[in-house]
């Protein structure tokens, strides 16, 4: 039995369903609508949030709780791990590889290896997903923290998106309230990458059809010459936009190791907004 196992959470856009297939335990954030918090995925269900979510004045997400991660942590003890790795996301959006080295610190039973994906959304979680099919594979703790490192270093690891809207990431102050209400304005697309572990906008798009086209045309661009990849298409409650995208991506998909589709965990939906669409992918040439 592999004595290594493997905790990341919904802010990598991972279900609860994904991490069964992939020997991952999920942490659920928190989100909180109105006056109640709900635990993503768990008290909150991903269609029903994009449903209500305009109705609500408050739009808040926090970090799973300290007891919760000690329950994930107890779990795999009891399973016989003698090692964790806990993957979280980029430090500059989101805050539980602090919580993370806080429990590291007292924990005992357990060697407990933090990594920093520098990344958000399922471009992180694609780096858990790698790790978990690692373990599968039988590789040894450090072979799979140097994998890691390798495709944390060269870059390989990405995801871009298109907001529909502006008004709930510059609600949560991670956009430029000027800049976004100028595009809103002129019904302009931002297409927003995460570059070094914070959201960049790298286009300005007028029309929906020409921001998909220029999206599908950059992954192109980017996966033309890899012969192993991964790749995850997104959205948040917007089958129309994904079943386009599915189609300008036919050929990428098609080459692809691993192909998922997902829907926005809540947590990613508070900053997106409804509508928003995406794709993340993991190159491992």
């Amino acid at each position: 039995m592999n004595k290594i196992g493997i905790i990341a959470d919904t802010s990598q856009d991972l279900t609860f369903e994904i991490g069964k297939n992939y020997g991952i335990e999920v942490l659920s954030y928190h989100v909180q609508m109105g006056d109640k918090t709900y635990k993503d995925l768990i008290d909150l269900q991903t269609r029903e949030f994009y449903e209500t979510m305009e109705s609500y004045e408050t739009l808040l997400t926090g970090i799973p709780s300290l007891t919760d991660l000690e329950e994930k942590l107890d779990l795999l003890k009891s399973q016989g791990k003698e090692d964790v790795i806990i993957l979280v996301s980029s430090s500059k959006l989101t805050g539980l590889e602090a919580l993370a080295g806080t429990v590291k610190s007292y924990y005992e039973g357990l060697n407990i290896h933090i990594f920093q994906t520098d990344q958000i959304g399922s471009s992180a979680g694609l780096f858990s997903i790698y790790a978990g099919e690692l373990v599968e594979r039988n590789y040894s703790l450090d072979q799979i923290l140097q994998e890691l490192t390798r495709i944390k270093e060269k870059k390989q690891a990405t995801i871009m998106a298109l907001f529909r809207t502006l008004k709930f990431l510059i609600k949560g102050g991670r956009f430029n309230k000027h800049k976004g209400m100028i595009g809103m304005f002129l019904k302009i697309n931002p297409l927003l990458k995460l570059i070094d572990g914070g959201i960049e906008v790298i286009e300005r798009i007028r029309g929906k059809q020409k921001s998909l086209k220029t999206l599908s045309d950059l992954v192109k661009k980017d996966l033309k010459d890899a012969e192993k990849y991964k790749i995850v298409l997104f959205s948040g409650d917007n089958e129309e936009e994904l079943k386009d995208l599915r189609v300008l991506l036919e050929e990428e998909i098609n080459r692809a190791e691993t192909y998922i589709e997902t829907e926005l965990t809540t947590v990613l939906g508070v900053h997106a907004g409804p509508k928003t669409i995406g794709v993340s992918y993991m190159i491992l040439d």
